[in-house]
């Protein structure tokens, strides 16, 4: 099985690297059915890897990290704003894929042992919502990215901004639900038992770096380039999170 999952990971890691090619070369039909044809076969191996653990593909390392690309890749594929520029919000997506893609060089192929607390529901829901939040974000990242590119006297009221905002907002909503879900867990497993942990702490990290994006004041094009670099900088901070958690 292992090496079944590794010839499936080359071969997306290949349809997403081409599909990257045609979006900065603009052939827009081609890059379609080839981000569909990574997108599926990315399904087919989280789908092997579930069969095969017994669990859902939503946990740290390798299967997480391929979760993460699936709903980005989603995203870039069906919600991207459509633009006459080669670096595009959907060509900054399918790099951000390929970065994920690229740090699970570092991981082991193969399906994760079974462990009996990875099926209770609100453990899958912990996890889940945190690679969708984490999506959603470099999602909104590659909005604020291509933002940045423009002109200063082309920021002011610029679509982009808005629509990043947005995806950034329901990133924190979907994070904010995996930490409930996280919480249920918790008091289900040990009551009312707390003390400081480096969970915790990764988890008030990101949600103070959500609260800085939505919460600097002013309404002036500094304040927006501000927001627009602390936004960019949040999917970076949960991203180590996640690859940390992933090595240790």
């Amino acid at each position: 099985m292992k090496s079944v999952i590794t010839i499936g990971y080359v071969t997306a890691y290949l349809l997403y690297t081409l599909t990257l090619i045609t979006v900065l070369l603009r052939w827009d039909r081609l890059s379609r059915f080839l981000s569909v044809a990574a997108l599926l076969l990315n399904a087919i191996i989280l789908a092997a890897i579930s069969i095969v653990s017994g669990q859902p593909p939503v946990f740290e390392g390798f299967p997480g990290l391929l979760f993460i690309a699936f709903v980005l890749g989603v995203l870039g594929t069906f919600l991207c704003p459509k633009e006459e520029r080669h670096l595009s919000v959907r060509a900054w997506v399918w790099i951000e894929v390929l970065l994920l893609f690229g740090i699970m060089l570092f991981f082991t192929k193969e399906p994760p042992p079974h462990r009996f607390h990875h099926t209770y529901p609100w453990v899958v829901l912990f996890h889940g919502f945190r690679g969708v939040a984490l999506s959603l974000a470099l999602f909104s990242a590659a909005h604020f990215i291509r933002f940045r590119m423009e002109p200063e006297r082309r920021r002011a009221n610029n679509p982009l901004f808005g629509q990043g905002r947005n995806f950034l907002l329901l990133s924190a909503l979907a994070f904010l639900c995996g930490e409930y879900a996280g919480i249920v867990w918790c008091q289900n497993g040990w009551g009312d038992f707390w003390h400081w942990s480096p969970a915790f702490f990764q988890s008030t990290l990101i949600i103070l770096c959500l609260m800085f994006a939505f919460h600097i004041p002013g309404k002036n094009p500094r304040s927006d380039d501000l927001r627009s670099v602390v936004a960019i900088m949040t999917p970076l901070v949960m991203l180590t999170v996640v690859v940390v958690k992933g090595v240790s």
